[in-house]
């Protein structure tokens, strides 16, 4: 893709969402190649949900999934600027995955939002994820659905 083979409507800031599943990996390889298409800057966000109750029980889960968050997010910068795209990196543990993909997309002017089909919940595996379908029902911007 050239420079000149953005999609019909010029996006020049796009937001992925990455939870390291295999669906929003694509998600991830489908916004490169468009942000590289449109010479645009991608916003690489992760959301960690932490159950309050999983903390009660488990108090050291919330630096866990931090440390695991940031490598995700590292890993997503690094093939993203390998591939010579200029991206963020947005790391949000204050609202839920769809409330932090609205809000990232409200404070950044996001032009689109490139998402997996399904997260890492095996129990969305036979429909459309539930993030994914909150994130429609609430953004005024163009989202991009990719299948793994």
């Amino acid at each position: 893709m050239g420079q000149n083979d953005c999609a019909v409507v010029k996006h020049e800031r796009m937001l992925v969402a990455t939870d390291g599943s295999k669906h929003s990996a694509a998600a991830l390889d489908q916004a490169i190649g468009l942000a590289k298409a449109c010479n645009g800057i991608l916003f690489i966000l992760h959301a960690i949900d932490i159950n309050p109750e999983y903390l009660a029980i488990s108090p050291q889960l919330e630096e866990k999934m931090e440390k695991e968050a940031v490598l995700i997010l590292e890993e997503a910068k690094k093939k993203a600027t390998d591939a010579g795209i200029r991206c963020e990196t947005i790391l949000d543990k204050a609202a839920p995955p769809y409330k932090a993909i609205v809000n990232t997309a409200a404070k950044e002017k996001i032009d689109l939002i490139i998402m997996g089909s399904h997260g890492r919940n095996a129990l969305g595996k036979l429909i459309m994820g539930s993030v994914t379908r909150q994130v429609i029902g609430h953004i005024p911007c163009a989202v991009m659905v990719v299948p793994a």
